[in-house]
């Protein structure tokens, strides 16, 4: 995970949002963790898998089912 401080952050935006698209990218003020940047794909993608999960573990779907979508979401993100 990239790491970039809150004042970077805050004077190289366009940069912290390109980087974002790639990975995730932690903020930390005075060496201290203070939040995590990430892309709309990732948090559609870790949307997508819980209820994907949350599905499977309340046997709403089946395994095969489960699968092709983790399987889905698996290739969009790449």
């Amino acid at each position: 995970m990239k790491t970039m401080t809150a004042a970077k952050a805050k004077n190289a935006f366009g940069q912290m949002i390109e980087a974002a698209q790639r990975e995730p990218v932690l903020i930390t003020k005075q060496n201290r963790p203070v939040g995590v940047f990430m892309s709309i794909q990732d948090i559609e993608n870790t949307i997508w898998g819980e209820e994907a999960k949350k599905a499977h573990t309340e046997g709403q779907t089946g395994q095969d089912i489960s699968r092709t979508l983790m399987d889905k979401l698996l290739k969009n993100s790449n």
